[in-house]
């Protein structure tokens, strides 16, 4: 198993929907982990929400929504 693959089992065992940086903005869901092939020690689980801010189509927060 790739370490994607175990943070990727982990966040749908534990019911998160994906993880988010609140440094750099960054945020990714887990279908699709990593989509810049960067993860770093800053990455946290979290949940998929709306977005309020009208640049993007979701965020992902620390609390559920």
């Amino acid at each position: 198993m790739t370490v994607i693959e175990i943070v990727r089992e982990y966040l749908k065992r534990e019911g998160y929907d994906g993880l988010f940086n609140a440094e750099s903005e960054c945020g990714c869901l887990f279908d699709n982990l990593a989509p810049c092939s960067f993860m770093c020690d800053e990455c946290e689980a979290g949940y998929k929400h709306p977005c309020t801010c009208g640049d993007h189509d979701w965020h992902i927060e620390r609390e559920k929504p």
